[in-house]
């Protein structure tokens, strides 16, 4: 497939036939300072390919492409939520705030102890540990194969405190029991930390974020995973248009929510039928990119180019700096689009110190940029041609 309308050749003022699979298949990287235009290529590639019928998503961190045309837009924590009960132990510990991971055991079990009450039980509150046998927690356990996973979150705190359970500490412990009594000293230890989590959990923001609640009673919330099933085993012409703009106010936070939907989407893929190409776009990546290459691994991002490519799923990322990415992701980009940059060191090191290039792109205006389409090592002097629906970049004016 030919992509006839992205941009024209700056040497000779005609549009480029871009073979889609050269230009997406290896992932393409878009860079560029603010206002160089990055943002307005992303936008042009989205309309080329829904112009051929192809699909697409866009991961919106500033709710600029809410005027976007032929798009169907969710709003996390407005009109779309993340269910709680579906995240693992690890990252809800790290949702909560302990990196480290120290709670992560407790919280796995008070995670069972949750379905089982919901599931089995079939009872509001937390599933008592106190004085129940092992056998019968072994029998509860069991027949959650033949029943759901969700629980109630908003009891995930106080089940925690549960799993802190231990027998007496005298002759009349009964080790056949869970345990007989709660381990004050090390809950009080550990009592400002399970406070921090409680709020953090409750939190109003994160309560929007990652609950079934209506924050406007007119729109209710849909789960996003169910959104993300629907957009990515069945081709749609509308480009799904992901605002993750309220993970702003969340910090680390947000880097952990992102990474958590591209994971998703790529155990969806990976589990069903689906193999039609499936383009996501992720602007401005440089908010919710991990910090180094130690903590990249566990990325949902860095998961999704990597495994991706084999499933149909295409990433264009933009970004203001390359400098932004760590080395082992920038390193899985075939495709670049490189606009104006503020830092020459940016410039040489993405061209390789071609002499000849640098001086072609020291010329460029904006919405002008150097594209090198991967197996190619022609670089070409482009520019981007305007979409058709802008999105919303202006700046406050002065009156």
């Amino acid at each position: 497939m030919q992509i006839d309308h992205f941009a024209e050749a700056l040497d000779a003022s005609q549009p480029l036939s871009i073979d889609a699979n050269s230009l997406l298949a290896h992932h393409l990287l878009i860079t560029g300072a603010t206002g160089s235009g990055k943002s307005t290529s992303l936008l042009r590639l989205v309309e080329c390919l829904r112009d051929k019928k192809q699909a697409t998503i866009i991961f919106d961190p500033t709710g600029e492409y809410q005027t976007a045309g032929h798009v169907v837009r969710y709003k996390l924590g407005e009109n779309a939520s993340i269910d709680v009960s579906q995240l693992t132990a690890m990252e809800i510990t790290k949702l909560l705030g302990d990196h480290e991971g120290e709670f992560v055991d407790r919280f796995e079990s008070a995670i069972t102890a949750l379905q089982i009450q919901k599931q089995v039980v079939k009872q509001p509150g937390i599933y008592n540990k106190i004085n129940r046998t092992q056998v019968s927690y072994r029998n509860d356990k069991s027949q959650l194969k033949f029943c759901g996973h969700d629980y109630d979150t908003s009891q995930l705190i106080n089940q925690l405190i549960q799993e802190f359970i231990v027998p007496y500490a005298d002759h009349q412990a009964d080790y056949n029991l869970l345990g007989q009594t709660l381990d004050y000293q090390v809950i009080q230890r550990h009592w400002s930390k399970i406070l921090a989590m409680q709020e953090q959990l409750s939190s109003p923001n994160l309560a929007g974020l990652f609950k079934h609640e209506q924050v406007n009673a007119q729109q209710p919330q849909t789960d996003m995973s169910y959104v993300l099933k629907l957009f990515a085993t069945r081709k749609s012409q509308a480009t799904l248009v992901i605002d993750v703009s309220m993970l702003m106010k969340h910090g680390a936070q947000s880097r952990l929510v992102l990474s958590i939907l591209l994971r998703e989407l790529l155990t969806i893929r990976t589990t069903s039928d689906a193999r039609f190409p499936l383009t996501i776009f992720l602007d401005e990546a440089h908010r919710f990119l991990p910090n180094n290459n130690d903590t990249l691994s566990d990325s949902g991002l860095f998961k999704l180019i990597r495994e991706g490519r084999k499933y149909g799923l295409y990433v264009v990322l933009s970004t203001q700096s390359p400098l932004d990415l760590p080395v082992k992701l920038s390193g899985q980009f075939g495709s670049l689009l490189i606009h104006q940059l503020n830092n020459q060191a940016e410039v040489t090191s993405l061209l390789n110190n071609q002499a000849e290039q640098v001086a072609t792109y020291q010329k460029l205006s904006p919405g002008q940029g150097l594209l090198k389409v991967n197996g190619t090592t022609v670089v070409h002097p482009v520019c981007v041609a305007i979409p058709n629906a802008l999105h919303s970049t202006d700046s406050p004016k002065f009156s």
